[in-house]
C-alpha cells in the first residue's frame, strides 16, 4: 500500500525535530571547544572507552555523503563514538569477509537509524546521542551517551508550549511509555 504524502503537522514535526537536532549538534560542537582540565569532574564518571550496552545502528557524514556505520564503544571525556563500517566486497580475501573498519567520529555527527521514537504523555520523544551534561529527568543518571530527547509537540493537537528541555535514559523511557499506553 502506498504511503500518504505527509500531512502540516508531520512536516512541521519534522521541521522542529531537525532544529532540534542542529542545535544540539551545534551546542555539543561549542562545548568541545571549552578545554578541561584533564578529569571527568563528575563524581562516578566512567574514564575511557566504554561498551555500548548493545550496538547502536545509524549513519555519519563523509564529505557530505551519509555513510551506514554501527555505533559499539563511546569514550565520554573526549564525546566520540567509536564505529564499525563495512568494508565493500571487492575487499574481501579468499579466506572470507575481512573485520569491518573502525573508526572513531565525534557523537555529534551520528544519527541512530532506523529512528526509533516513544510517545510519553502526549509528547514525542526520539532516540540520539546526548551531551555529557545531560541527565535523566526521571532517576537523574548522567553521562549517558545515548537516551530519549523530547521533541516538544504535543501528540494530540494541543497548544505548543515551552516545555523545558527532558531527556530521559532508554530504562525510563521505556517504562514511562509502558505506564503511558
Amino acid at each position: 500500500m502506498p504511503e500518504a504524502p505527509p500531512t502540516r503537522d508531520h512536516r512541521q514535526r519534522e521541521a522542529v525535530f531537525a532544529a532540534a537536532t542542529a542545535v544540539t549538534s551545534l551546542s555539543r560542537l561549542f562545548r568541545g571547544w571549552v578545554p578541561g582540565g584533564g578529569q571527568d569532574g563528575r563524581q562516578g564518571g566512567a574514564v575511557g572507552w566504554q561498551p555500548l550496552p548493545h550496538p547502536v545502528p545509524g549513519y555519519t557524514s563523509v564529505d557530505g555523503l551519509p555513510v551506514p556505520v554501527v555505533a559499539v564503544r563511546r569514550h565520554s571525556a573526549t564525546a566520540q563514538l567509536q564505529v564499525l563500517r563495512d568494508q565493500p566486497a571487492s575487499s574481501e580475501s579468499r579466506d572470507g569477509p575481512r573485520d569491518p573498519a573502525r573508526h572513531l567520529i565525534p557523537a555529534a555527527s551520528f544519527n541512530p537509524h532506523p529512528q526509533r521514537g516513544l510517545s510519553i504523555g502526549g509528547e514525542q520523544f526520539r532516540y540520539n546521542t546526548l551531551a555529557n551534561s545531560v541527565s535523566c529527568r526521571v532517576c537523574g543518571k548522567d553521562d549517558l551517551g545515548f537516551g530519549f530527547v523530547s521533541v516538544v509537540i504535543p501528540v494530540d493537537g494541543s497548544e505548543h508550549g515551552l516545555a523545558p528541555d527532558r531527556s530521559l535514559c532508554e530504562t525510563c523511557a521505556e517504562g514511562q511509555a509502558r505506564v503511558a499506553r
